[in-house]
C-alpha cells in the first residue's frame, strides 16, 4: 500500500487540521517536494508540530520521509483550470483512473466477483449518485443471468434487510462510507444472516465496518473538489473490471449475448 492509499484509508480518523493537510497532498502533492515543513505548514494553515504529528500517523517517521514516499507514489499537481474543457474532463477522468490502478488489487476482486457468483439473490444498494451506480449495476448483473435487484428508496432498503436471509448478498455503494440509511439497511441485512459487500472510500467508514468486505475505491474529490464531474467514475470502473472478470464464464457470456441480440431486435421491430 503506497502512501497515497495509507491517507485515504485513514482520512476520516483525521482532524480538520490533518484533514487540510491531507487534500493538499492529495490534490497537490508534487509541490511538496519543493518544500520545507514550514513553507507547508504556513501553506495549509497548520503549526510544524501538527504536520509533524500527521506524518507519524500515516506511518511516516519524518517529513522528508514523507516527501520521499510521495516522490515513490508518483503525487501529482491538482488538475489545472483552463479555457479547454474537454482537456479538463480529460484530465480529470485520466487521474481518477490511474489512481484507480494504483490502488486495484486484482486478488480482492476475484474475492467480489466469486460472493456474486455464490450468492442467491443480489441487491445493490445505493442513494444520490449512488443510486444511479447501483441501477447500472443491477443491469450489468442482470444481462450475466444474476438474480438481482436495485435498491435506491431508503424505505426499501430496510424492507428488503429485514426479510433478507442465509445466501442473499448486498453490494452497498456509497463513496463516503457513512450515507446513514444504507448503514442502517446492511446492519440490518446482517443480522439477519445475510452477506454484505460495500464499495467505499474509506475502509474505516461505518459501512465498511459493518460489512464482511469492502473493496475500496478512489475518491474523485481528492483529485479535485472545485468541479461538478461524475463522482462514481472510480466505482463504475471497478465495476467494469468486475464485469470482464464474471464474463470469463462462457455461461455467463452467453446470457449477456442473448440479452443484446434480444434488444437489438426489439428495436427493430419498432
Amino acid at each position: 500500500m503506497d502512501i497515497l492509499t495509507s491517507i485515504q484509508k485513514e482520512y476520516q480518523t483525521f482532524t480538520d487540521k490533518e484533514r487540510s493537510i491531507a487534500d493538499y497532498i492529495l490534490q497537490e502533492g508534487n509541490n511538496i517536494r519543493n518544500m520545507n515543513i514550514s513553507v507547508l505548514a504556513a501553506t495549509v494553515g497548520v503549526s510544524d508540530g501538527t504536520i509533524t504529528r500527521f506524518c507519524k500517523k500515516i506511518g511516516s517517521a519524518s517529513f522528508a520521509e514523507l516527501k520521499i514516499q510521495l516522490g515513490s507514489a508518483g503525487a501529482g499537481n491538482k488538475i489545472a483550470h483552463s479555457n479547454d474543457l474537454v482537456t479538463e474532463v480529460y484530465d480529470f477522468y485520466k487521474t481518477v483512473i490511474e489512481n484507480s490502478n494504483k490502488m486495484m488489487d486484482m486478488n480482492a476482486l476475484g474475492n467480489l466477483a466469486d460472493q456474486i457468483v455464490q450468492a442467491g439473490n443480489i441487491y445493490v444498494f445505493g442513494v444520490g449518485s449512488s443510486g444511479l451506480t447501483a441501477d447500472e449495476f443491477m443491469l450489468r448483473l442482470s444481462r450475466m443471468g444474476f438474480h438481482v435487484q436495485s435498491v435506491t428508496d431508503s424505505h426499501l432498503m430496510l424492507i428488503y434487510s429485514s426479510i433478507l436471509g442465509a445466501g442473499d448478498l448486498i453490494i452497498a455503494i456509497s463513496i463516503s462510507g457513512e450515507t446513514a440509511e444504507v448503514a442502517n439497511s446492511v446492519r440490518v441485512a446482517k443480522q439477519n444472516g445475510a452477506k454484505a459487500i460495500c464499495l467505499t472510500s474509506f475502509t474505516n467508514s461505518t459501512i465498511a465496518q459493518c460489512s464482511d468486505f469492502c473493496f475500496p475505491v478512489v475518491n474523485p474529490l481528492f483529485v479535485d473538489q472545485e468541479r461538478f464531474v461524475n463522482s462514481q467514475l472510480s466505482a463504475l470502473y471497478v465495476i467494469d473490471l468486475l464485469c470482464l472478470v464474471l464474463l470469463k464464464d462462457e455461461s455467463r457470456k452467453k446470457k449477456m449475448n442473448i440479452t443484446v441480440e434480444t434488444i437489438i431486435k426489439q428495436s427493430h421491430l419498432k
